[in-house]
Order: C-alpha cells, then structure tokens, then sequence
C-alpha cells in the first residue's frame, strides 16, 4: 500500500449529482480524467519563483514528488503539459510503461518541451489520432498565425463490455497549452478555432463519441475565450471581453516560455509632440509645429482606420466560432458551489486559481460534450490555499500549476 502523498492529503472527491448513490451500471462505465502542467524543467528560473526553496526547484525534489501524486491519483486519462524532452525519455514514459498506460506525445518543433495523452491499456485502445499545428504553418481565416502551439488529440475506444452500458463506445481527448503571452486573447481564440475545426472533423468519423477536452488554455474564466467555449450560442461578450480580444502587435521571438515577461520600451515621440502642441498654443503655431499637428492628425486616422479593420478580424473570428462549435461543459464550472473557500464573484463558479505563483489565477480545465451521454458525478477538490502559500512549486507540490 502506497502511503498518500502529502499533495493529495487534503483533496476529497466532491459530488456535482445530485443522485449521491449512482447505480452499479453508472459505476461501471465511469472513468476518471486528469489535467496537468507539470512544469518544464528547462523553464525553471531562480528569478522567476523566488519565494521558492533552492531544493524544491530541482528535477531531483520534484521527480518523485511527482511522479507520487500520479500514482496516488491514478486517473484512467492523463493530459500533461510542459513535459520537457529530456524528462519525457528518462522519467515519463518509463513510469508509463511500468504503471499500465499508453501514451503518445507532441511537441512543436520550436519547443523544449511537449504535450502528452496517456491512458490505461487495459480500459481502453486507441483508434485514432491527429495533431494539431498552431504555427506559421497554419491559416485562420486567411491569417497566418504567429505562434508556435500545438494540440493533439486521441480516440479511445472502451475494451470492456461493462464500459459500454451507457451506451458511449469510447471517448475523444484533446490536449493543448495556448499561447502564453496574457494580451494575445485574439491569438488564443484562433488556435481555439484550429483545434474546434479538428476535433469537428474526429466528430464526424466518431459521432457516438463524446468528447473531453483538458489543457492549459491560458484563458481566465471572464475572458472571451472562455466565454466561447462553455456559453450557450448566440455568446454576448462585453465590452471589455472585445477590447481584449482586439488583436496585438507582438515581437513574437519564438520563446517557448510562458513565464518570461516582456518589458518593451515605448517609444515617447507621439507624447511628447502633444506636450510640444500644447505648450505652444493655437495661436501661435509655427510651420513646424503645423507640421506636426498635421502629421498626428494622418497618425490618428491611420489608427482609427486600423481599428476598424481589427475589430471586424475580431468580428469575424468571433461569428465564425460560434458557428462552427459546440460549447463545452467545464468540469469545475460549479465549484464555488462545493468548495466556499475557492468562490470569487470575478470567476463566477470556476476556483480561484489552478496556478499559483506571483500571478494567481484559473488557467486550466477538464471540458467534455454532455450531449453524447457523458455526465459528470465529482470532481476532485483543490488544496487549501495555506499549503500553497507563498507560491507554488513548494516542497509538497512540483509544479506551479495544480492537478
């Protein structure tokens, strides 16, 4: 017998149905899912957790905590992200083999690390596979995108009769880590149109098939992209849900870091021309000082005219989106409901945060099509923010992200 690890003392299994004693036949045919971004090791930087132990930082402290609470929790599907390469060789799929699951993973070529699926061989085979591309190598809408993504997904087909009483033959997964940079919302909405448009097309060929979509998506929950993945269509966004989705100039330099802040200086020329304009007055305006208000006038058309052109992208993005996909039923939509200590009115239902670092928020999700008879019956509850404290990873938990 294992002994629990520490990371999983405290998380219980919250029911969301309200039948608390589910048949025999519902108990067969259930299966349990976990989401993960079990942080690359390569990414790791002093400066960027330094409210962390030098030892909890280190492959050597984090590997067996790890790979503890994998075992303890055991799901029947596992959705990784941020495994690096290297660990991918000498630790994952070592204790995949030796723990009974299959995997497959993915990795954008640009990227020190990748995306994994795996499940248990003896529950399920899988029948099919794509991956998803979310690079310059792929078009939205006739835009190229300027990221370097990706996504992949797998058929699972049950192997057991039981599995089959509720009359689902198998399961579709998807896994994906979205663009990292927080104002690139239009950038993620894209890559969320790729992998929709994908997973549209395993639909059709598996239509009895449900579908369970993890990954970091990299979206709060009162953004516009998690707006258009879990709302009933037709999706009114807000005001401030479009101004963020308007589309960014980024000097994308092919980073695979999402941990990595920018600081880009802004140039003070525009400033300072007002400031000039402003001290000199109407009345006395030089030829030079007409030059320049003419030149910011042409500037300032230029900008409206650009933002015309923007908002009908995002316009379009948008429209297209809503009619093309289906909207998912978040796994931890309701957990404000079963956990008080997690509730926030700005993430309505969803918890407070699934990373916790400098920057705490709700980043990660478990979605699936209840259409297709696939409900939901618990979810596993989060730590208590006192074991999180003053940021993640810790000595108990390996990662900055939670389970």
């Amino acid at each position: 017998m294992r002994p629990i690890p520490e990371a999983c003392r405290d998380r219980k299994w919250l029911s969301v149905s309200k039948q608390l004693s589910p048949p025999a036949a519902a108990v067969a045919s259930s299966l349990t899912v976990m989401n993960y971004n079990v942080l690359c090791q390569k990414l790791i930087q002093r400066r960027l957790f330094p409210y962390a132990s030098k030892p909890s930082l280190k492959w050597k402290t984090r590997r067996p905590l790890l790979l503890s609470e994998l075992s303890h929790l055991k799901p029947d599907i596992m959705c990784l992200q941020e495994v690096f390469t290297k660990n991918w060789d000498d630790t994952f799929s070592m204790w995949f083999n030796r723990e009974g699951y299959k995997a497959e993973s993915f990795q954008s070529v640009s990227k020190s690390h990748c995306l994994s699926i795996s499940w248990k061989e003896d529950r399920f085979a899988a029948v099919d596979r794509t991956c998803v591309r979310m690079d310059r190598s792929a078009e939205v809408l006739g835009e190229t995108l300027h990221t370097n993504n990706v996504a992949q997904i797998v058929v699972l087909r049950f192997l057991q009769d039981s599995d089959l009483s509720s009359g689902v033959p198998g399961v579709i997964v998807s896994n994906t880590h979205l663009f990292w940079q927080p104002g690139a919302c239009y950038e993620r909405l894209q890559q969320q149109l790729l992998l929709s448009r994908a997973l549209n097309q395993m639909r059709r060929k598996y239509p009895e098939y449900p579908v369970i979509s993890c990954g970091d998506y990299n979206t709060t929950p009162d953004d516009a992209g998690y707006a258009l993945l879990t709302s009933p269509r037709p999706v009114k966004l807000s005001e401030e849900q479009l101004d963020k989705l308007l589309p960014q100039t980024l000097d994308y330099d092919g980073s695979d870091s999402e941990h990595e802040v920018e600081h880009n200086e802004t140039s003070k020329a525009s400033a300072l021309s007002y400031s000039e304009m402003a001290a000199t007055g109407t009345a006395a305006e030089t030829d030079g000082t007409l030059q320049k208000r003419h030149m910011l006038e042409l500037e300032e058309r230029k900008v409206e005219e650009q933002l015309k052109r923007d908002l009908a992208r995002v316009d379009r993005l948008v429209a297209t989106i809503q009619k093309e996909s289906e909207p998912f039923t978040s796994c931890y939509a309701t957990y404000a409901d079963l956990d008080l200590s997690y509730r926030t009115e700005q993430w309505k239902g969803e918890p407070i945060y699934t990373n916790y670092t400098n920057w705490k928020g709700t980043l990660d999700y478990i979605l699936f099509t209840p259409a297709a008879g696939l409900s939901l019956r618990s979810v596993l509850s989060l730590p208590p923010e006192t074991k999180l404290k003053p940021g993640l990873p810790n000595d108990v938990f390996p990662s900055d992200h939670i389970s």
